[in-house]
């Protein structure tokens, strides 16, 4: 699989403690990636470095074969990678205006938003709710919005901090459906999980994040045989 983005020599230190001590991780195009550990371990610090919203201690990094510096990288990481945290922040407004409001900041036209917000409220299944306000909705709900929110971006790497914490079965569900809709749809996910069960049908690798160092774990296959996928 081609290679978008790659960090190597990373390093992470909180308070004194070194949190990320990662020789290379690399995003390959249209992947599913899974990052398990236990809570605390960096899971979250992690996806934000990636996603260009908090600055490593260290790192090369390289977009699309080309080696950039940190100021650069931000640059198109902000444009082109999305995080998406466990309780997406949503607006005290309407669900097509929470959904609108990427392309807004973006300078889009009027008639080229409202054409977009009406195919993305197809696409997540929440047309019904367009007029609703994003904060009356329930979690599954919500999370479906944020989805939206971040679809009609055309990320190319999509960042998922515990996407179905504290949701019942049937919300699960429509939240891996829509992942899978979204790899299918060519972008690459990552999902940060401490219950790598729960999402080993989506993904296509599986690293632990341990000690601050990533390692290739099994990952199940439909048939229910377990292979190590070579990372890298």
């Amino acid at each position: 699989m081609t290679e978008i983005l790659c960090y190597n020599g990373l390093r992470k230190s909180v308070h004194g403690r070194l949190l990320l001590d990662i020789d290379a991780l690399e995003i390959h195009e249209r992947s599913c990636l899974a990052l398990s550990g236990r809570n605390g371990a960096g899971k979250s610090t992690l996806l934000r470095i990636i996603a260009g919203l908090e600055k490593p201690d260290s790192a090369t990094v390289s977009f699309e074969g080309q080696v950039l510096s940190w100021r650069r990288a931000c640059k198109k990481m902000h444009a082109q990678v999305i995080y998406l945290h466990q309780n997406p922040y949503l607006f005290d407004r309407s669900v097509a205006d929470n959904i609108a409001y990427g392309l807004r900041c973006r300078g889009l036209s009027l008639r080229e938003i409202s054409s977009k917000v009406s195919e993305a409220l197809d696409w997540a299944g929440i047309g019904h709710l367009q007029l609703r306000n994003a904060h009356d909705l329930s979690g599954g709900e919500r999370q479906r919005v944020a989805f939206a929110r971040a679809r009609i971006l055309c990320p190319r790497i999509l960042l998922l901090d515990e996407p179905t914490t504290n949701m019942d079965s049937e919300s699960r569900g429509q939240a891996y459906r829509m992942i899978k809709r979204l790899k299918d749809d060519g972008v690459s996910i990552i999902i940060a999980t401490h219950e790598f069960h729960t999402i080993a049908h989506l993904c296509d690798d599986h690293l632990s994040l341990e000690s601050g160092v990533l390692k290739p774990q099994p990952v199940e296959l439909e048939s229910g045989e377990r292979k190590i996928i070579p990372y890298g």
